[in-house]
């Protein structure tokens, strides 16, 4: 995979562990770059919150608390948080999530096929890439629908059209690519209920918990009816 293939075995860690104890938090994560390419970003499976902070350096700290960083980050003008997930110390998520629908989130799939290439599986819900250390997970779903209650709605009819949007409807989208640690993922499969060892984050980076959708329909000024899917979701610290 493009994005981050020839990457080495944490082995290469250890053997650097010496040199890191007269290196600051920067050294650490320029040293650490130089046996291998990045997992995420600039930071490798296994980083401290420390050298992840150092490696975010510059970039505003929307968020940091037990085992979560988050930072806020745009892709294509669309609004992101960058989460990172910890279990002690270590880094074994993170990845790019919406925190609110938005339009146009459609454009974090094209660049994460763009930067990955074909997906090693297509699934019902998004996209997989696989190697030995990483798995990297993509997906865009409609959380938002208002409708304001056109009378007549585009088809393709003998035209064969492309597909339009019906005047007076306007969709909201959210969407996650995340890069999950390979050694997480498989300990994920070795525990008898998964979703009890995951943080908030995880569970939204491993596509499990989606933001419930809701449909709204108007009349003129006035609402007619709302109605929802299963699942709120809300972002703690927001």
């Amino acid at each position: 995979m493009k994005a981050y293939s020839g990457l080495n075995t944490l082995k290469n860690i250890v053997l650097l562990v010496p040199v890191f104890l007269s290196l600051g938090c920067a050294g650490l994560v320029e040293t650490l770059s130089a046996s291998g390419s990045y997992h995420f970003r600039k930071a490798r499976w296994g980083y401290t919150q420390e050298m992840v902070l150092a490696s975010e350096q510059g970039k505003r700290l929307h968020l940091k608390k037990g085992n979560t960083l988050v930072y806020n980050h745009r892709i294509s003008d669309i609004p992101l948080k960058i989460v990172y997930t910890f279990k002690d110390n270590r880094l074994r998520a993170a990845g790019y999530i919406t925190d609110q629908p938005v339009t146009g989130a459609e454009k974090i799939i094209e660049q994460s096929v763009q930067e990955l290439g074909e997906p090693t599986k297509v699934l019902d819900d998004g996209m997989l890439w696989l190697d030995d250390e990483t798995l990297v997970y993509s997906n865009a779903y409609e959380s938002r629908v208002i409708d304001r209650g056109a009378e007549y709605r585009f088809s393709s009819g003998v035209l064969d059209l492309e597909r339009r949007e019906t005047p007076g409807v306007q969709k909201r989208w959210d969407g996650v690519w995340a890069y999950i640690d390979q050694d997480f993922y498989r300990e994920m499969h070795e525990v008898a209920v998964p979703l009890d060892e995951m943080s908030f984050y995880e569970k939204l980076l491993f596509g499990v918990l989606k933001r419930r959708s809701i449909y709204t329909y108007y009349s003129g000024s006035r609402r007619l009816s709302t109605s929802s899917g299963s699942g709120p979701i809300s972002i703690p610290g927001e």
